[in-house]
């Protein structure tokens, strides 16, 4: 349950560094709605959305003002910018967030359950899942 709230007394040592300075046993994930798809991984710092990833620019009424100023913000410091859609920013850099669901929330443009929406890209599994996973290792 501790690692689902953003706890992590008890992760996993990093794997091998590999060439670029990730671990080679880091997992990607991916979160994809209303056309906003977005990429992202596990970091020291947080939970990172990678550069090239979008968002959606219009928040629905569930979006929580928190996280609604927290991507206007992004947008004014130049880390999420216009895109050629109007309905999207691009993240133009590496953005990290504080947990999963603040990323899932600024790419949603709504209140998301990051450990439940964001997935391992290679197979589909929730990052929940894959914590929990991590723990019993």
């Amino acid at each position: 349950m501790l690692p689902i709230l953003g706890f992590d007394l008890f992760r996993r040592p990093a794997g091998r560094v590999a060439s670029g300075g990730r671990s080679s046993d880091e997992a990607l994930f991916a979160f994809s709605t209303a056309g906003a798809s977005a990429t992202a991984r596990e970091a020291e710092e947080g939970f990172v959305v990678l550069a090239g990833s979008t968002a959606r620019r219009a928040g629905t009424e569930t979006f929580p003002l928190g996280y609604r100023a927290l991507r206007d913000q992004l947008a004014h410091d130049g880390r999420l910018v216009e895109t050629t859609d109007p309905d999207f920013y691009r993240f133009a850099t590496d953005v990290a967030f504080g947990s999963p669901s603040a990323a899932a929330s600024v790419v949603a443009a709504r209140s998301a359950s990051g450990p439940r929406e964001w997935k391992v890209s290679t197979t589909g599994q929730t990052y929940r899942d894959w914590r929990a996973e991590g723990l019993g290792e």
